[in-house]
């Protein structure tokens, strides 16, 4: 081996040693990454069962189209489908996949870092810097817990030094480079969190149009500079298609949620930095720190941190000072500040200014998620300047290793830095502990063949305990409250599903029904809440009429639980279980109400006249097809019948079905685009019932009634998804025989390896 390759790879594992230190548990494979957010665990009760549930399935052998673990029902139409995420999760458990897949994001991102810094005229010890600072710095230390944008952005410094690559390689190449760099961006939008993806785009096209510009004087004539172009806008094409599998449904899911237009700049700026908070990027924990509850800023820690080691800010300001005349140094210091005063949301009026004129910008929330770009921007510029001081301290100590060993000691204390920083943003737990059922489990399967849970304001719970516990420095408090089977972990882990859950959108008519993250008033939510001092959770008279139309047979609580119709069945620890009587998923019912808004719906649903076995209240339907209640309060009269659920395979539902007279069979399952049914094989319309659920019109008899799940968007995407990826595919393939093929003509620059 050569010296130069002896010292390329002591470069790479110290890189590789430096940048996994803070993460080190995640290389034994039995670690779950359980972070919290305040109202929950992002990961373990957010990212993580998604993730599962999709690997389930494909092992399975099903399309992973929908879930009945949460939410009472959900899709998973237009989950993450990047590669290696679904590779991970398909084929081995979930801890060791969700190692795999971090260790997978934080060695890309530090060795994409790495070869960006060199080929930006770093050397290998500044380069090292790099890497080691923006694989584990505060964006991505605090966003780890976020797999999707995880995954989206640790391509970025790749996707960059691609796009370099253009510029710098053969010209008979540059089609070989151009559909890489379309692949890595299919890779980017299939990971399934689209404003990362929009951001790499920015990105992307700002440093494209920097290379032109610098190189504009090399190109010969006019044609070349724009066949350059019209290859990175077809590749991006391609790649952005690529990812209609997961874009399309997302696109559908929008019209139902909140975000159905573009958001109004109040909403958009929702979460931006606090600007005390930039003291940090020198003094990460200044202003405290959200793991400990000290933090004192008057927006989330975990959106305000961009902490890349001392160092590495000091000499990314010295690099700026002392290579300004180098035209990469001006881009990235540039690039660093624009999306700095992005981060910085409404405080200043850039963002205004692009949130006006940019396309797509008002189409997401968050200015903070730029701060991805600003540590990039530090870790490179910090890379420069290392490299810069090292030049200087060699022009005054020629031929000393003082020098190299300051710029050595440099990347060890920014290793050191970091660890002893970034390691208390994110609580590694024994996989083993964490992911084994709780006793409540046992009591609940025991009690019920087919359980659907609830835990009234858990989200509630959940910050009085982090409160209680002054953050997650103890995470022994955590591991019990597991017992209380918070969405979406019964569902996922163990098979005990939940009515509500934890997601990023949800439908209208859910959150009408369950609440939000970011809307607690809801119906059942509101039905039953902490009363006598906090010693108790008490229930209106019509909390168990609630749960019985929405199918939920168990109600769990750190406190007792005071209501009518609930039966104590057991406890675990601070954790009560309660069996909800006569609940049942699918039921025939009598009588119709058709509702002309959904206010009415909830007037009628919180009247003690209410009967969901009787009566099922129908949205958006001809008024011909029930019989509305004369007046809210008047007695439904009429038999109920009977239903069975013979067989759920998820995406689909077989119902066995007797009805004493016409009526409507009622299945408290989200209602949602894309499911279909047949009663004896002959279709009939789903209706939006109860608002939130499904019924169909049922005549007099015994029948069998099929639900199918056929997500129109999603098929549409796979369509696109597989024409785009065969066309990259087919796009390198020809473009790397031809280049293999073609004479050697001119090299137009050296290539860095």
């Amino acid at each position: 081996m050569s010296v130069e390759r002896r010292h390329a790879l002591i470069a790479r594992i110290c890189l590789t040693a430096g940048a996994l230190l803070p993460y080190w548990r995640i290389v034994t494979f039995s670690v779950v990454l359980a972070t919290d957010d305040y109202i929950t665990s992002d990961n373990f009760s957010g990212e993580l069962p998604g993730r599962v549930l999709v690997g389930a399935a494909l092992r399975a052998g099903h399309l992973p189209l929908w879930t009945n673990a949460f939410c009472s029902g959900y899709p998973l139409a237009g989950a993450p489908a990047d590669p290696i995420g679904l590779a991970l999760f398909t084929l081995l458990p979930p801890a060791a996949a969700l190692d795999g897949m971090l260790l997978v994001i934080i060695l890309v991102a530090a060795h994409g870092t790495y070869a960006l810094a060199r080929r930006f005229g770093a050397d290998r010890p500044s380069a090292v810097l790099a890497g080691i600072a923006f694989a584990d710095s505060g964006y991505m230390a605090t966003q780890l817990k976020h797999l999707s944008i995880m995954s989206t952005v640790m391509w970025l410094p790749v996707g960059l030094l691609l796009i370099d690559r253009l510029f710098t390689t053969r010209r008979r190449r540059r089609p070989v480079v151009l559909a890489l760099l379309g692949l890595l961006y299919a890779n980017q939008v299939l990971a399934g969190f689209p404003q990362s993806a929009y951001i790499c785009a920015l990105l992307y096209g700002t440093f494209m149009l920097f290379r032109l510009v610098q190189e504009r004087r090399r190109f010969a004539g006019a044609r070349e500079p724009l066949a350059l172009v019209a290859g990175f806008a077809a590749a991006f094409a391609l790649g952005a298609a690529a990812g209609a599998v997961v874009l399309l449904p997302l696109a559908e899911f929008t019209t139902m949620t909140d975000r159905v237009a573009p958001l109004n700049y109040l909403w958009a700026t929702y979460t931006n930095f606090w600007p005390p908070n930039i003291l940090t990027f020198f003094v990460p924990y200044l202003n405290g720190d959200s793991t400990n509850a000290t933090y004192i800023g008057d927006t989330p820690f975990w959106e305000n941190y961009g902490y890349v080691g001392v160092a590495t800010a000091l000499l990314a300001i010295y690099g700026v000072a002392r290579e300004r005349r180098r035209p990469v140094t001006l881009f990235l210091a540039a690039m660093t500040a624009l999306a700095f005063s992005f981060v910085l949301g409404p405080h200043t009026p850039i963002f205004h200014v692009a949130f006006v004129l940019v396309p797509g910008m008002d189409h997401f929330r968050g200015p903070t998620r730029f701060m991805v770009v600003v540590d990039l921007g530090l870790a490179l510029l910090g890379a420069i300047g290392l490299a810069r001081l090292r030049a200087d301290l060699q022009g005054r100590m020629r031929g000393s290793r003082v020098p190299l060993l300051v710029a050595a000691g440099v990347c060890v204390f920014t290793a050191a830095d970091l660890f002893v920083h970034q390691t208390r943003q994110n609580a590694f737990v024994p996989a083993r502990e964490w992911l084994a059922p709780p006793a409540t489990v046992a009591m609940i399967r025991a009690d019920s063949p087919a359980p659907r849970t609830y835990s009234p304001h858990h989200r509630m719970f959940h910050r009085l305990l982090s409160d209680r516990n002054h953050g997650w420095t103890n995470i022994e408090p955590f591991d019990r409250f597991r017992a209380l089977l918070s969405p979406d972990t019964g569902g996922a882990y163990w098979d005990v599903p939940s009515a509500d859950g934890y997601v990023g959108i949800a439908p209208r008519w859910y959150v009408a029904t369950w609440g939000y993250q970011y809307d607690e008033n809801a119906v059942v939510l509101r039905a039953a809440y902490p009363g006598f001092g906090g010693r108790r959770v008490v229930a209106d008279p019509n909390f168990a009429t609630l749960l019985r139309t929405y199918g939920v047979t168990h109600v769990l609580t750190p406190l007792p639980l005071d209501g009518t119709g609930i039966t104590p069945i057991g406890r675990d620890g601070d954790v009560y279980v309660y069996r909800v009587e006569s609940s049942a998923r699918v039921r025939v019912v009598p009588v119709a109400s058709v509702m002309p808004t959904q206010t009415h719906a909830l007037v009628r649903l919180r009247d003690p006249a209410f009967d969901p076995a009787r009566e099922v209240l129908l949205h958006d339907v001809p008024a011909s097809i029930g019989t509305p209640a004369r007046e809210f309060g008047v007695k439904v009269d009429g038999t109920p019948g009977s239903a069975t659920i013979l067989a759920d395979a998820g995406d689909s539902l077989t119902v066995d079905a007797d009805a004493p007279q016409d009526g409507f069979l009622v299945l408290a399952d989200m209602y949602f685009p894309g499911w279909t049914a047949t009663v004896d094989g002959v279709g009939t319309p789903i209706y939006r019932a109860n608002i939130g659920v499904r019924a169909i019109a049922l005549a007099k008899g015994h029948h069998t009634v099929r639900f199918v799940y056929q997500s129109a968007p999603f098929w549409r995407g796979l369509t696109i998804t597989a024409a785009a990826l065969a066309a990259l595919i087919v796009w390198l393939v020809v473009a790397s025989y031809r280049a293999q093929r073609a004479p050697d003509g001119l090299v137009e620059a050296d290539e860095l390896t």
